[in-house]
């Protein structure tokens, strides 16, 4: 029973957005209904919103933890657009990546499910995002509104405004959105994101000319090396700003890429439910007529449907302790620095951010308009 309960409670995917520099996709917090760090509620399915504090300044965030892909598996062409927490969905057969590929993560920098025995069946996230970070598809470098064309279960969503709507792809729609950030060659730049929801992996930051198309590869040539070993987690109150570590790659596939310092939580998978039943998550689109949770219920325990998978997929705290237990992660924004390369050409310039996700298919992307001088 206690173990549903937590199901029912943290269902919702990962979401979050770079903050810092302020995000294209951001762009609602300059509506009256988005500002000033309001958050009214995105979907009608399953509402949610994206609730976050950016250190003592306000956090204008807009929908902006709403720019996504998600069905995107490592080795494949495209995503597919089915975010379902199915354990072991290998989404696109002949194309995934092999287990002994290079581009495959060390197991020592899993972050969950981390007693399983790697390409085995226990092994239920094999195919997901972090396990070959960067080598997993996106929908688009500056996220897809909602991470689907139509609304779906567990907040892949987004409100329709004058600057987007549910489907649209952000390196499209997404106009320049200048912030008058400097960063300089040669020194480190400050950057800062926020999560709303965790489902672990890792991120990184990269850069591409303005000036060019805003495309995954543009963005792949000029990945952004860290310069900290620990991360500045920023509260609403300066006084309880805290340093945690942070664990950058350093062998194996995804080098030079962040782990996600926070363990997920969540402890279960996915299930579709067999007609005439129906999924008993709670949710405003969850009962008739749509139904929208049968195709991705969540399971009492990966266990439960699926033989021979664990009874939690979590993070194994032995492995990976919660370096702020009980704080509540709407609370702070993750804080990070980036080396500025001293060679980069001076201009203007558009920061991405892709977290890479481990729990689930899903990949978050962010766009800031920065200039280099």
């Amino acid at each position: 029973v206690a173990l549903i309960g937590a199901v029912l409670c943290a269902a919702v995917w990962g979401h979050g957005s770079m903050i810092m520099p302020p995000p294209r996709n951001a762009v609602d917090s300059q509506l009256p209904s988005y500002a000033n760090g309001t958050f009214p509620m995105t979907g009608t399915i399953e509402p949610y919103n994206c609730r976050c504090t950016n250190g003592t300044s306000p956090c204008n965030a807009g929908q902006s933890c709403f720019w996504f892909s998600q069905g995107c598996a490592v080795g494949c062409s495209k995503c597919d657009g089915n975010g379902s927490r199915i354990p072991n969905w290998e989404h696109c057969p002949g194309e995934s990546l092999n287990m002994s590929h290079p581009g495959r993560l060390l197991k020592q920098y899993w972050t969950a499910n981390q007693n399983a025995a790697e390409g085995t069946v226990a092994d239920v996230f094999k195919y997901n995002p972090w396990r070959a970070p960067g080598m997993a598809p996106v929908s688009d470098p500056c996220g897809m509104a909602g991470g689907v064309e139509v609304e779906e279960f567990n907040a892949a969503a987004y409100n329709p405004t004058m600057y987007a709507r549910q489907g649209d792809l952000g390196s499209v729609v997404l106009k320049p959105r200048p912030t008058g950030v400097l960063w300089h060659r040669g020194q480190n730049a400050t950057v800062r994101w926020q999560q709303t929801a965790d489902h672990g992996g890792g991120y990184q930051y990269r850069l591409c000319p303005a000036g060019e198309p805003l495309t995954e590869a543009c963005f792949q040539k000029n990945p952004l090396r860290f310069s900290n070993t620990h991360h500045t987690l920023r509260f609403h109150d300066a006084a309880k700003d805290v340093e945690i570590p942070a664990t950058v790659v350093t062998a194996g596939g995804g080098l030079g890429w962040m782990q996600y310092p926070i363990p997920p939580t969540f402890p279960t998978c996915d299930y579709v439910v067999v007609p005439p039943e129906h999924c008993g998550y709670k949710c405003p689109g969850c009962g008739p007529p749509r139904y929208a949770a049968d195709s991705a219920c969540p399971a009492p325990s990966c266990a439960a449907k699926y033989p021979g998978t664990p009874t939690n997929v979590g993070s194994v705290p032995s492995v990976f302790p919660d370096p702020v237990p009980g704080v509540d992660m709407h609370s702070y924004a993750i804080e990070d620095t980036v080396e500025v390369p001293e060679s980069l050409p001076p201009g203007e310039y558009v920061v991405g951010f892709r977290w890479d996700c481990e729990q689930t298919t899903q990949i978050w992307s962010s766009c800031a308009d920065i200039t280099v001088v």
